[in-house]
């Protein structure tokens, strides 16, 4: 990039207050207590915001834009690492692990790993706009649709949802709204809704549970059991993001049902191990969060290159996964997700320059 930088704003944004996503009954890793088990907004609060990154020019027509989460947190680690960003000459690759570096000594983790994608993300459309480029150009990807899964907060939201897309969706998954902390009774009500959705869902696409890492391997292994005959595709997010060794215990396990995770890995190094350790049949690592697009870049090939299935988390919202799936050949998914206030449609990239995130919508103009 020969632009300079010139212009640095970062700002935080609600990401999903008032929708299912805070306010339904979801099994999480805060179910063990009652205080916080009925809704997550009882416990994400701000920390679940989004943060945007503007990056602008001395061309009032070349901007980046990159994204994460962490709220306020999250926002202040963006503004020191933007101190450090070299302001002209310095490509994505090379200034994300310069800022890894800087965050490495005090700050390695989760939020450094989110912050370094906001600003990586920024740099990389940045870097098309510049050129005057798709995003996917310079991935060596594509414009068109792309295979996607849906997401839906119930069965009764199934209902709502455009006849074409559900046709054409690889899965159907649904949040499971308790686990081993609510008592083997509720193992039913997960059943229950499992059934409905299959009585709603046409026969040949399969199913998918998300667990939000509130699960043991002894609760999935009864509950793949009793699901047989319900089409049951795989299991999200089943145990705690560390638990390796349990993720490979249940991929062993589960027979035809497969096992998904990654979108709580931060980092390379941290995807890299569900994969190597043969603990995921679907890795779903998260461009907003793992460190930025050359992560997940990556993190993407490996998995293709091994037989596992690239599912990014949230695919559908964060344009940029959108981008690099195009380039990473047919064995990935974008996941569509219904009712957390963006339309439900099917996932296309398009031709227009960067990654075709929107100045305005992103609350910088």
């Amino acid at each position: 990039m020969s632009l300079r930088i010139t212009d640095v704003m970062v700002r935080t944004a609600t990401f999903s207050a008032g929708t299912w996503l805070d306010e339904s009954r979801i099994s999480t890793p805060m179910s063990p207590y009652p205080a916080f088990a009925e809704r997550r907004s009882s416990w994400r609060g701000p920390g679940s915001d989004l943060v945007w990154l503007y990056l602008g020019t001395d061309d009032p027509e070349v901007f980046g834009i990159g994204q994460t989460r962490g709220g306020t947190a999250v926002e202040a680690v963006v503004d020191h690492l933007v101190t450090l960003l070299p302001r002209t000459g310095t490509g994505p690759a090379a200034a994300a692990e310069q800022l890894r570096r800087a965050a490495e000594p005090y700050a390695a983790g989760g939020g450094a790993a989110m912050a370094v994608s906001a600003v990586e993300l920024a740099l990389w459309d940045l870097q098309a706009r510049s050129l005057g480029a798709p995003l996917h150009r310079l991935l060596g990807g594509r414009s068109g649709p792309l295979p996607y899964y849906v997401t839906a907060p119930h069965p009764d939201t199934l209902a709502e949802v455009d006849a074409d897309l559900l046709a054409g969706a690889r899965y159907v998954k649904v949040p499971m709204a308790y686990g081993p902390a609510d008592g083997p009774a509720h193992l039913r009500d997960n059943l229950d809704r499992l059934a409905e959705v299959r009585r709603l869902v046409p026969g040949h696409i399969p199913l998918a549970v998300d667990c939000f890492m509130s699960w043991d391997v002894p609760y999935v292994l009864r509950f793949a059991a009793e699901a047989a005959g319900l089409g049951l595709g795989w299991v999200e997010e089943p145990l705690a993001r560390d638990d390796l060794a349990g993720h490979a215990e249940l991929r062993a396990r589960l027979g035809p049902v497969g096992v998904a995770a990654g979108e709580h890995a931060f980092g390379l190094t941290e995807g890299l191990a569900l994969l190597e350790g043969r603990c995921v049949d679907v890795l779903q690592s998260d461009v907003t969060w793992c460190g930025g697009l050359g992560v997940a870049r990556t993190l993407g090939e490996v998995a293709v290159r091994r037989g596992v299935t690239f599912a990014p988390h949230n695919a559908a919202m964060h344009p940029w996964a959108l981008h690099l799936l195009s380039a990473l050949g047919p064995n990935v998914l974008a996941e569509v997700l219904v009712g957390a206030g963006a339309p439900a449609v099917v996932p296309t990239v398009t031709d227009v320059p960067g990654a075709g995130t929107d100045k305005r919508a992103a609350g910088f103009g």
